[in-house]
């Protein structure tokens, strides 16, 4: 817990000890290299539930790597039309500086484009990066590079990427809009049109050429994400395989002029929409693996070398304690699996048609989450469970019912199940949706200090165009 009270109290130490001059005036621009890391629906409560979950199931490093960085704060996360944001107007914030309002990006609160910060780079004749574990045109990195009224424009903002200059762009996928026509494949034919080399996984992707061309890297899968971390399989692409991948590229190409890099953690905002604590701290530690990546390049080029990290919001109101005064996250470590995972599981193993029974239930349940194991279930728990088993599955008539959230849907059965697991390792979920929560800021590198003042999500972006000299037009 000491790191944790020294995460509080770091950003009145370093204020009180570091001298005017050092807070970003008189210098001149000095960062050449900067990482921008944002972990979609990270609060601090995710962040913290992540290192005491690592602790308690040896599933993680014991200590989260950015809760140690020098410089670190809390910044607010409102948008202009609401007090609770969504990723669309949390990513323009952070990547222009402007409020605008839920659904907008790269546009301000009366749609008007608003400079960003992949133009900002551009613009200064450095490279620019753009990396998530979710669509490439997905809300937070479209913000770094387009411009719409409406985040669901998923088919322009694509477009707007191909007319873009960004040089490295990687994610799980490319989304396309519900009826109209095209697919994935379509697109990725657009950019190949337009100059653009496009990889399918890392296997591929390990010939990238050295050439000017531009990059596109997407994970092989048909999904439209990366896969869960929790999920992962062997040969899946994870967030660092991208770092990875862009680093070289970028550098290759850039070693004089210097490059930004926007690297996105998704899917802790996914887990944390559907309340799967497991989930979501299996993809902080991934998150986290990537900047591990990031600090491996850092450690070559400390005085060059910004690393930003921050979240868009927070989602799913995470408590740590969960209504008593104890918490027991190694119980957590029963569970191998997403929730969406889980159900289809459950839901190939009792099909009505092959009679199941709630003794078979319960010892799935027992395998697969600890349930009547090292989880004690009580009575009325039990009772409530086997009521949704024997609606859901114990009748030949019976029709199973769904919990559905932004990104995935679930059998209520197994939703239940996580959720009582969850309490019993201390982790409440207030609702599957963001919060307005302020989240965390941790610098580190070259002009660090120079965020001390930062309280807002808008305060970022420029200040990173300061230090590392862009041109703001």
């Amino acid at each position: 817990m000491r790191r944790i009270f020294n995460f509080l109290a770091c950003i009145a130490i370093v204020l009180m000890a570091m001298p005017a001059t050092m807070l970003g005036k008189g210098k001149d621009p000095q960062v050449k290299y900067v990482f921008y890391m944002i972990g979609d629906g990270m609060g601090i409560n995710e962040v913290v539930g992540a290192e005491l979950y690592n602790k308690g199931t040896g599933l993680g490093p014991e200590e989260i790597n950015f809760l140690d960085f020098p410089v670190c704060g809390f910044v607010t996360t409102h948008s202009a039309n609401a007090l609770v944001t969504d990723s669309a107007a949390g990513g323009t914030a952070l990547a222009s500086g402007v409020k605008t309002y839920n659904n907008a990006i790269g546009v301000d609160a009366d749609k008007n484009p608003v400079s960003v910060l992949g133009e900002w780079v551009a613009a200064s004749g450095k490279g620019v990066g753009v990396i998530t574990s979710v669509g490439v045109n997905h809300a937070t990195p479209a913000s770094f590079y387009a411009h719409a009224e409406d985040r669901n424009l998923y088919e322009d903002i694509i477009l707007q990427y191909i007319d873009s200059k960004v040089d490295f762009a990687a994610g799980g996928g490319i989304l396309t809009q519900r009826g109209s026509g095209n697919d994935a494949a379509y697109f990725e034919q657009k950019a190949e049109d337009a100059g653009i080399e496009v990889y399918h996984g890392k296997n591929e992707w390990s010939k990238m050429s050295k050439s000017d061309k531009r990059v596109l890297c997407l994970s092989g899968k048909t999904e439209g994400e990366l896969p869960y971390a929790i999920n992962r399989k062997a040969d899946d692409t994870k967030l660092s395989d991208f770092v990875s991948a862009g680093i070289s590229y970028l550098e290759s190409k850039y070693a004089k002029k210097g490059f930004f890099m926007m690297v996105e953690g998704g899917r802790i905002d996914n887990a944390g929409h559907a309340d799967d604590g497991a989930a979501c701290f299996q993809e902080v530690n991934d998150f986290a693996a990537a900047i591990d990546v990031v600090l491996a390049f850092y450690e070559k080029h400390p005085n060059e070398t910004l690393i930003v990290v921050t979240a868009d919001h927070e989602t799913g109101g995470l408590m740590l304690g969960a209504g008593r005064y104890e918490m027991k996250p190694e119980l957590l470590k029963a569970q191998k699996m997403s929730t969406d995972m889980l159900s289809r599981l459950f839901g190939e193993t009792f099909k009505k048609e092959n009679n199941p029974t709630w003794e078979e239930a319960k010892a799935f349940f027992t395998e697969h989450l600890g349930l009547w194991g090292d989880v004690a279930v009580d009575r009325r728990t039990e009772q409530e469970l086997k009521a949704i088993f024997d609606r859901n599955y114990g009748k030949t008539d019976s029709t199973e019912e769904r919990v559905v959230n932004m990104y995935s849907s679930s059998s209520l059965m197994v939703q239940q199940a996580v959720g009582y697991l969850n309490k019993a390792a201390g982790y409440g979920w207030s609702y599957g949706s963001h919060s307005g929560s302020p989240v965390g800021l941790y610098v580190k590198g070259e002009a660090a200090e120079a965020f001390l003042p930062a309280r807002d999500n808008t305060d970022i972006a420029p200040i990173i165009a300061k230090v590392a000299g862009y041109d703001m037009k």
